[in-house]
């Protein structure tokens, strides 16, 4: 899959899935969100217990993964532990409960990596 870039909606880009994934504070005159498979699956190659559930860059204008802080909100999972995947290596992420969306229960958590597939293990 190439990349796909996503629009912003009310300062969210959402990615949709099984976990409605969001992100929000990404400024979108300095930078672009994309949907992509660059590396999942690796990711799952190398973490086949992980449910990897949502895969992304964001990038600057000039097209180079920015590393910038922004935040993910998603459906909460049942239990687990959130990583995202970078270099070969899948690092944990903390996450805390957040408002509701409609009957669903979220959470967020706040990321710097500007091309991780997230999921929980």
């Amino acid at each position: 899959m190439a990349d796909t870039k996503i629009n912003p909606a009310d300062g969210k880009y959402n990615l949709g899935g099984r976990k409605d994934v969001e992100l929000e504070g990404i400024n979108p005159s300095q930078y672009d969100v994309f949907s992509t498979d660059k590396n999942l699956a690796e990711a799952k190659s190398k973490y086949p217990n992980i449910d990897w559930f949502a895969c992304f860059s964001v990038k600057d204008k000039t097209g180079q993964y920015a590393n910038i802080s922004y935040t993910l909100k998603f459906d909460k999972p049942d239990s687990g532990t959130l990583y995202y995947y970078l270099n070969g290596t899948a690092n944990p992420v903390p996450f805390e409960n957040i408002e509701d969306k409609g009957n669903k229960k979220r959470v967020k958590a706040t990321l710097n990596v500007g091309d991780p597939p997230v999921g929980m293990g």
